[in-house]
């Protein structure tokens, strides 16, 4: 689940502006990347649909995230993500245990950081512009190290009228499809650095697991 989350939170947001195919595409993201970063905090409820036909998999969750720089604080099926940009906290609800982990510095590991959920199209990527239909912009996303990764392929639709991504679907190598739907894209407000770090008193059953090296 947490190497789906880490994908998931992947291919929510990136660009490489050096060897770029397609100016139309380049344009959109370029313009989306600019808003994007512009924003102090983001807050976003998003519902994420996985499906297999091969396998008969078809499962849909709400999830919610909450962005400022380079901390978030992600909540999917049960599970509470946290960082605080250095420390990765995993609150598993169920089985009340809490893992924690160093943030990864290395973009080349195989993982992104839920941060970059809006911005995953600027490093590491072709794109492609496919087309404009009901003020929605189509890109697709192609990545260079495509051998390294478990999808071939990210489409991005974004609102072509308020320069937001509204949804992100991932087609993986193994035939599944991951759909993104952003339900509600909130910006700007105050959101206190307490919510970017995991608060053990208010857990105070939960069993510690540290990782950390």
């Amino acid at each position: 689940m947490k190497k789906l989350i880490t994908l998931v939170l992947t291919i929510l947001f990136a660009l490489n502006s050096n060897a770029q195919e397609d100016t139309q595409a380049k344009g959109i993201l370029d313009n989306l990347s600019k808003k994007t970063k512009a924003y102090t905090t983001i807050k976003a409820d998003f519902q994420y649909t996985i499906s297999n036909k091969k396998d008969g998999v078809n499962e849909t969750q709400e999830g919610s995230i909450q962005l400022k720089g380079n901390k978030y604080n992600l909540s999917i099926k049960g599970q509470n993500v946290i960082s605080d940009g250095n420390t990765i906290w995993t609150y598993i609800k169920e089985s009340e245990e809490v893992h924690i982990n160093n943030l990864s510095e290395d973009e080349n590991d195989g993982t992104f950081s839920p941060n970059k959920l809006f911005t995953l199209y600027e490093t590491g990527f072709k794109y492609k512009f496919v087309e404009e239909k009901n003020n929605i912009y189509t890109i697709n996303l192609y990545p260079k190290d495509a051998s390294s990764k478990s999808f071939h392929r990210i489409a991005l639709f974004i609102d072509k009228l308020k320069n937001e991504i509204k949804e992100v679907k991932v087609y993986g190598k193994d035939g599944s499809e991951m759909t993104y739907k952003i339900k509600t894209f909130t910006t700007n407000t105050a959101l206190p650095d307490s919510l970017f770090t995991f608060d053990k008193t208010k857990h105070p059953k939960v069993e510690v697991i540290d990782l950390r090296e």
